[in-house]
Parts: C-alpha cells; structure tokens; sequence
C-alpha cells in the first residue's frame, strides 16, 4: 500500500512538473502577443499609406495625361 502511494504521488509530481512547464510556456507566449500585434500594426498602416500613395500618383498621371490630351489638341488645332 506504501508503495502504491509513493507510485500514486511520483506521478502527481510528474504531472505537476509538467503543468509548471506548460504554464511557462503558454506565459512566454502570452508576452511576445503585444509584440506581434505592434508589428501587424505597423506594417498595417504602412502598407496603407503605400497604397493611399500609389492612388494619389495614380490620379496625377491620369490629370497630366488629360493636360498633355487637350494640349495635343490645341496643338494640331491650331497648326491645321
């Protein structure tokens, strides 16, 4: 009976043990979160000001190119 309560006990510890270690893990994962989310942000938001960039340079060259069409025109206008 003794030693099947020594068995009974080496077992809990070992489950205790392992517990403990599972626990340091998940809290070690639990600190790089903020890090990781801070990082999503960032790149969030420059991936955002990158593309609101390519649409505004997207809109210039689609006003430049209206300005050099009716430039053409009084151009060829004007020569005829």
């Amino acid at each position: 009976q003794l030693r099947a309560a020594e068995a009974a006990l080496a077992l809990k510890q070992d489950l205790i043990d392992h517990l403990k270690a599972e626990a340091e893990r998940q809290r070690a994962a639990l600190e790089t979160i903020p890090v990781l989310q801070a990082q999503a942000d960032i790149y969030r938001a420059d991936f955002e000001a990158e593309r609101a960039a390519r649409e505004q340079l997207h809109g210039q060259r689609e006003a430049l190119q209206e300005e050099l069409n009716q430039l053409r025109l009084r151009l060829g206008g004007d020569g005829a």
